[in-house]
């Protein structure tokens, strides 16, 4: 599991995001809400070690800051929230997610490329791999470098708004798919602005006011704290009567 204890994180010799304690566990998802500019992405790139963090942070039992880079790409797969368009195929993008598994001579093995097919199939791209991804919408670009975290086949999975770009029938695909993957063993941390989708699919939620992080708490509890959803978010939820999720946003 990920422990964070009086952790902290910024840039530009400011601290954006503060943790009292936080646990990631395996097999399960947990959500980080907040609204734009609240430290949700700087707590994801601190952790993958984009960003420099003050603190504890412990990955199974050992320090992150110990852990090379290619130790902790083998051990934490990060999916950010900016894509860039490379000029590669969709196939050859998802194979670069095996590269801190590699050998020195970084040619793909069999164990490897079947890594990579998997990967392309739990995200629906196996059929058009040969496609070019800087020619994709952003759904596909998103489902692409998704597809390259999967074959990363990190236990840790940290996705920054991973459906942000997709239509909602895709985002449902997405989220199943992370169900299926927290079920298989996979510790999920993602961001969201989107409150009745995170309350639905994750088992554990945090909020982040203006860079300091609440106490998580089972998602099921989110829609009972209506005040601090208000405070925190601007908007608070309802049970729905009907829908795709449980719950519905009420202004």
């Amino acid at each position: 599991m990920i422990e964070l204890e009086n952790f902290s994180a910024g840039y530009g010799g400011e601290v954006k995001i503060r943790v009292e304690t936080m646990v990631i566990r395996p097999g399960r998802v947990m959500g980080i809400l907040g609204r734009n500019g609240s430290g949700k992405s700087t707590l994801l790139r601190a952790l993958t070690g984009i960003l420099p963090y003050g603190g504890t942070a412990r990955l199974d039992g050992t320090d992150l800051s110990s852990l090379s880079s290619a130790e902790r790409a083998k051990r934490l797969a990060f999916l950010p929230q900016q894509l860039s368009p490379v000029r590669m195929e969709i196939g050859t993008l998802a194979a670069h997610g095996r590269f801190a598994r590699l050998p020195f001579s970084k040619v793909l093995g069999e164990a490897d490329r079947e890594a990579v097919r998997k990967a392309l199939v739990r995200t629906g791209l196996w059929e058009v791999r040969h496609r070019k991804v800087d020619e994709l919408s952003g759904g596909e670009k998103q489902r692409a470098y998704l597809a390259m975290v999967l074959a990363q086949d990190a236990p840790y999975l940290l996705l920054d708004e991973p459906a942000s770009s997709l239509d909602i029938a895709c985002q449902i695909e997405i989220m199943d798919l992370l169900r299926d993957l927290a079920r298989e063993g996979k510790g999920i941390l993602i961001t969201s602005h989107d409150l009745p989708q995170t309350a639905a699919c994750c088992d554990s939620v945090c909020l982040i006011d203006r860079g300091l992080a609440d106490p998580v708490v089972p998602a099921s509890d989110l829609a009972g704290n209506r005040d601090r959803l208000r405070q925190v978010m601007g908007v608070s939820l309802v049970p729905a009567e009907k829908g795709i999720y449980p719950y519905v946003l009420d202004g």
